[in-house]
């Protein structure tokens, strides 16, 4: 399952595609900007649910109290 996360992580970060495209279609939606950039919405979930599980687990810890001796 890490192994998944990690490597539809680096799939998306390795675009390394400099060029500049031009689109002169509207875009009404967030599907069709992430159509245009090749990203897969997925992966995209993916990737934000894991950031929003590492937010919530550091909160918790830093909201934890102290025990009582």
């Amino acid at each position: 399952m890490f192994l998944t996360i990690l490597n539809i992580v680096i799939k998306m970060f390795s675009n390394k595609d400099t060029t500049i495209q031009v689109d002169l279609r509207k875009k009404s939606s967030i599907k069709d900007e992430l159509d245009f950039n090749n990203l897969d919405i997925q992966s995209c979930m993916v990737v934000l649910v894991v950031i929003t599980a590492f937010l919530l687990s550091v909160i918790s810890v830093a909201a934890a109290q102290a025990p009582v001796i």
